[in-house]
C-alpha cells in the first residue's frame, strides 16, 4: 500500500496518479469501478434529498458494489463522507462497528481524488454516511500502520460523549491500530487510548499541542513506543478541570417587539357603595405564563455553567408601545460537569397586580392588557479565564505560577416576556333613585 497523504493538518488516502479532467461539481462524488477515468461510474450527489445528512445510504445491488476502484469528490470544508464496506445501523451512526474498512472524503472544497487500490480498500465499498463536522471540538486520526500509514479512521469528538469510554470494538481497526495524529485536540481536551473495549487495561495519554483552533504544530505518535500497538479497543476524552474561573456576569438591553395577537385582555367591573373613594387592588393574567428559552454555547467545552434570563424592565401602565424594553441577564458558574451547548427554558408567570381608586358611590369597568413581546435571538459574548496547574497550548504562565487560558462563552437567547400591565378604568356615580 501506498502512504497516507499530509494534507495540513489531516491526513487523507492515496490519490490517484492520473489526473481527472471531468467534471465534479460541489457535494458531488464519483465512484469508478476501474483504474481509469473511462470506466463504469456511480454518482453521489449530498445535495440531493436522496442522501440526507447523518444517514447510511447504499449503493448495493448497483454495478458499484465491491467494485469501486477510483474516487473523485468534490466535498466542502467541514464535510466528510465515509464510505464502507458493509451497511450499519448503529445507535451512535458514527459508530462503525460491523462496517468494516471505511474510508474518509475529507472535503476540502477543492476536487481531490483517492486510489482505492493504493489505500487497501479496492474492490469492497458498498455504502457511506455524509455530515457536517465540528472541527473545532477537537479529533483525532487512527491508523493501522505505524508513520501515519495503512487504512484509518477519523473521530471528531463531537459525535462521541465526553468523560465516557467509547468502544471501537469490531471496528475494523480494533486491535489493528499502529499510530495517532492529533494535532487539532483543544486545550484542555485529554484523549487516552485503552487496551479494553470498556476503558480499561493498558493506556495511552495525548494531550492538545496547539492553541484553540491553530494546528501549526504536527501532532503524530507511533504507538508502538509506548506498548499500545495493536491494542487500541476504545477512547475517552475529558477536560483537565481548571484550578479557578473567573467570569464577570453581563447584562444587556434588548428590545422586544409585540407579536399581533399577543394580549391578554380581560374586563375589570366592580362597585363602590361607600361614602369614600376606594383603593382596589386587581390581580391581573392569574395563572398564565410564557416560556424564555436561551442556548448558551462556548466557544469549546469547558466546565462552566451559564444560565440567561431576560426581565420586561419598561411596558408601563396606561402607556401603550410597540415593543418592551428588556434586560437581558448571563450569570457564570463553576460546574462539575462539562459541556458546550447547554438549552434552558425559563416560564416566566405573568400574574400582576394594579390598583387604582374608585370614586365614592361609583361603579367601575375596566380593561387590562398584559401584552407579550418576542425577545429576537440576542446574542452576548464574554471571555472566561481559565486558571490551570499546568501549562496548556495557547495559556500565559501568572505570578501565582498557575496557567490562564481564556476562552470566549457565548449566549444566545429567544423567547417571549410579558409586559407590565396596561389598564383602562372609568368609573360612573351610583343612580340614585
Amino acid at each position: 500500500m501506498s502512504s497516507n497523504v499530509y494534507q495540513k493538518p489531516f491526513y487523507v488516502p492515496p490519490s490517484v496518479s492520473t489526473p481527472f479532467k471531468g467534471s465534479c461539481a460541489s457535494g458531488e462524488i464519483l465512484l469508478f469501478k476501474d483504474d481509469n477515468w473511462n470506466s463504469p461510474s456511480l454518482k453521489v450527489d449530498i445535495n440531493s434529498p436522496e442522501y440526507p445528512s447523518g444517514s447510511f445510504f447504499s449503493f448495493s445491488g448497483t454495478p458499484l458494489q465491491d467494485n469501486a476502484t477510483w474516487i473523485v469528490f468534490n466535498l466542502p470544508i467541514n464535510v466528510v463522507c465515509t464510505l464502507c464496506s458493509n451497511l450499519v445501523q448503529n445507535k451512535n451512526p458514527y459508530d462503525f462497528s460491523d462496517a468494516g474498512i471505511c474510508v474518509d472524503l475529507i472535503g476540502n472544497g477543492q476536487v481531490q481524488t483517492i486510489n482505492l487500490v493504493a489505500y487497501g480498500a479496492n474492490d469492497c465499498l458498498s455504502g457511506g454516511i455524509w455530515r457536517t463536522v465540528d472541527l473545532l471540538q477537537g479529533w483525532f486520526q487512527l491508523f493501522q500502520d505505524v508513520d501515519q500509514s495503512g487504512s484509518f479512521a477519523t473521530i471528531f469528538l463531537a459525535e462521541w460523549p465526553l468523560s465516557t469510554s467509547n468502544s471501537i470494538a469490531k471496528w475494523w481497526l480494533q486491535d489493528q491500530a499502529s499510530s495517532v495524529n492529533y494535532p487539532c485536540l483543544t486545550p484542555p481536551q485529554l484523549l487516552e487510548l485503552f487496551d479494553n473495549t470498556d476503558g480499561t487495561g493498558q493506556s495511552k495519554k495525548l494531550g492538545a499541542s496547539n492553541p484553540f483552533g491553530t494546528y501549526d504544530i504536527p501532532a503524530v505518535v507511533n504507538l508502538s513506543s509506548s506498548g499500545m500497538n495493536d491494542k487500541v479497543s476504545s477512547f475517552e476524552y475529558s477536560l483537565i478541570p481548571p484550578v479557578k474561573v473567573a467570569v464577570d456576569d453581563v447584562s444587556v438591553s434588548v428590545s422586544a417587539p409585540i407579536q399581533p395577537g399577543q394580549t391578554i385582555t380581560n374586563d375589570i367591573r366592580g362597585t363602590n357603595d361607600s361614602s369614600e373613594t376606594l383603593p382596589v387592588t386587581q390581580k391581573v393574567a392569574v395563572g398564565r405564563t410564557t416560556d424564555i428559552k436561551n442556548e448558551t454555547t462556548q466557544q469549546y467545552q469547558t466546565t462552566v455553567g451559564i444560565k440567561a434570563s431576560v426581565k420586561a424592565t419598561a411596558g408601563v401602565p396606561e402607556v401603550a408601545s410597540s415593543s418592551l424594553e428588556s434586560t437581558l441577564t448571563t450569570s457564570f458558574s463553576v460546574s462539575d460537569e462539562s459541556t458546550q451547548t447547554t438549552e434552558n427554558t425559563d416560564t416566566l408567570h405573568l400574574e400582576q397586580s394594579i390598583t387604582f381608586n374608585v370614586p365614592a358611590e361609583s361603579t367601575y369597568t375596566g380593561v387590562w392588557n398584559v401584552e407579550i413581546g418576542q425577545v429576537s435571538p440576542t446574542t452576548v459574548t464574554q471571555n472566561g479565564c481559565f486558571y490551570y496547574n499546568q501549562n496548556l497550548p495557547g495559556s500565559q504562565k501568572q505570578k501565582d505560577g498557575t496557567y490562564l487560558l481564556t476562552t470566549p462563552l457565548t449566549v444566545v437567547i429567544a423567547g417571549n416576556i410579558g409586559s407590565s400591565v396596561r389598564f383602562d378604568v372609568k368609573s360612573n356615580p351610583i343612580s340614585k333613585k
